[in-house]
């Protein structure tokens, strides 16, 4: 059973990296005439959110016993706090991963939606399999009349991690030795991402 879970666990990840991608219709002309002023985080309302440590930050903020941090978490506050520190991590990395790529004049706005975001924990990995990816719409507007310029909807961020007790345990130390935190490392490949299909780097 834990080696269909398992299986069927990865098999997701896997799907997520193969879909089809939407197709840029701009111009190199269009591309180089904007320049980026902004961007919005926010989340779907059906949005799934998998962040152990948004988690625990709020527990810790809250002064929650380990027995009672799955039910306190489940609540609408609860998750709004999660949101809430995960939304300007997702900002900064987006920000990061755009800065220097659009140097005209045209003020634009990505307007980032997200609909699922998944740092699968440690106990998880060991017992069932996991892995980390995000998935959210990308749009494009004018900064200034707030009209749609193109969207790219449901742009994926996947990355595979060590399953298993060795491969849990081998992904922690790797983990520990980077200077990013796997959140931070899942959103700069989502930025990256978007960035590579909008200037059409290959």
């Amino acid at each position: 059973m834990l080696g269909l879970a398992r299986f069927a666990a990865l098999a997701v990840l896997f799907a997520l990296a193969g879909c089809v991608t939407t197709e840029n219709s701009l111009s190199q002309n269009d591309i180089a005439s904007m320049k980026l002023t902004g961007v919005t985080v926010s989340f779907a309302p059906e949005a799934g959110i998998q962040w152990e440590d948004g988690i625990r930050a709020y527990a810790t903020s809250k002064a929650i016993p380990d027995h009672e941090i799955a039910t306190a978490t489940n609540t609408p506050e609860g998750k709004a706090y999660v949101r809430d520190s995960l939304a300007p991590r997702i900002k900064a990395g987006v920000e990061q991963a755009m800065a220097g790529q659009l140097n005209g004049s045209r003020p634009v706005r990505l307007e980032i939606v997200v609909k699922s975001f998944v740092i699968a924990s440690a106990v998880q990995r060991i017992l069932i399999g996991g892995g980390r990816g995000m998935v959210a719409d990308a749009n494009l507007v004018d900064a200034r009349t707030g009209a749609l310029i193109i969207a790219y909807p449901d742009v994926r961020a996947v990355m595979m991690v060590g399953n298993g007790i060795v491969g849990t345990a081998v992904q922690a130390a790797i983990d520990s030795a980077s200077t990013q935190s796997p959140a931070d490392k899942l959103i700069g490949v989502y930025g990256q991402n978007y960035r590579d299909w909008l200037v059409r780097r290959t």
